[in-house]
């Protein structure tokens, strides 16, 4: 054996290194080196990929804090110490929030304007990408222009989210009375709104490429994407407090019912729970998924038509 050369180390043979960019970990369409998605980068194509470990480390810490809850109450009490910063932070980061998302659904929409104004798609497609893919990564273009805000707004709704949601909930639920369901509740309501932030950009981007296929005006199409995000975000918070004011109303009838009329008073807030599932979440995870795969399903079925 010579004198530089290193022992036989079974283990670290045994100890498969993931020695891939984080760039290469994304999907293809996502990629920024993607040249569907470059041209219409510029120098954005620079921004660094998504650092996902945080934001898992930091729910990791809220789930546990909730599991332990229940069995020591007080470390849900004091996990609830930073609610005065959450007030402050959230509406600022919804604010930021809906700003990325008006701009990805007009960049969407602009891009896809342009493809179809200027008879390119036809060569597009003959790219080995399928349809679904080249409408992917034209949303995923408009998302890069925007990843450094979105990864800041996951980061600050993964650490002071939950806070508001368990006040949400243990508002209407009270934490001492309802025991593990409230804390379920909070549990899947925090990674449902985290989940959210990953499925309504793709959402908006996608409906916007839609908007830009049909509209082949960049003015117009762009405005047109922009409003859409206005009315999905109306609509959805209208049902929402629609559906909160019957829950108030069904878990105070519950409350003060006689017994004559407990049966009808619990049926009533079986109901409404139900519906409070459905609406706050299954709805945000749904509706989105549904729509990205709804519009380019359709998309794909009129180009090829075509």
């Amino acid at each position: 054996m010579t004198a530089n050369a290193q022992p036989h180390n079974p283990a670290a043979e045994a100890i498969p290194v993931d020695d891939r960019s984080p760039m290469d970990t994304l999907p293809y369409w996502a990629r920024a080196t993607n040249p569907i998605v470059r041209r219409h980068l510029g120098l954005y194509w620079r921004t660094l990929p998504p650092e996902f470990e945080p934001i898992l480390y930091v729910s990791g810490f809220w789930v546990l804090a909730l599991l332990a809850g229940l069995v020591f109450p007080f470390v849900t009490d004091l996990a609830t110490t930073v609610i005065v910063v959450s007030v402050l932070v959230i509406p600022v980061g919804i604010i930021f929030y809906l700003r990325a998302l008006f701009s990805i659904a007009a960049n969407s929409a602009a891009v896809m304007a342009d493809e179809i104004r200027n008879n390119t798609m036809q060569l597009l497609m003959s790219t080995p990408m399928s349809l679904e893919q080249i409408f992917l990564g034209k949303v995923a273009s408009a998302l890069w222009r925007k990843m450094d805000d979105l990864v800041l707004i996951v980061q600050g709704a993964a650490l002071f989210g939950p806070p508001l949601i368990i006040m949400h909930y243990a508002g209407l639920f009270p934490l001492r009375e309802s025991g593990s369901l409230t804390y379920l509740l909070i549990i899947v309501m925090t990674i449902t709104s985290l989940l959210r932030l990953v499925l309504e950009p793709l959402m908006f981007g996608m409906v916007g490429v839609g908007i830009g296929a049909f509209l082949p005006f960049r003015a117009i199409a762009m405005i047109s994407s922009v409003a859409w995000v206005a009315f999905y975000f109306v609509l959805i918070n209208m049902v929402q407090q629609l559906n909160l004011q019957f829950l108030s109303a069904a878990l105070d009838g519950a409350r003060e019912a006689s017994e004559l009329a407990l049966q009808a008073a619990n049926m009533r807030l079986a109901l409404a729970f139900g519906l409070t599932i459905a609406i706050e979440l299954v709805l945000p995870l749904l509706l989105p998924y549904a729509l990205i795969r709804l519009v380019s399903g359709l998309l794909a079925r009129q180009l090829r038509a075509s």
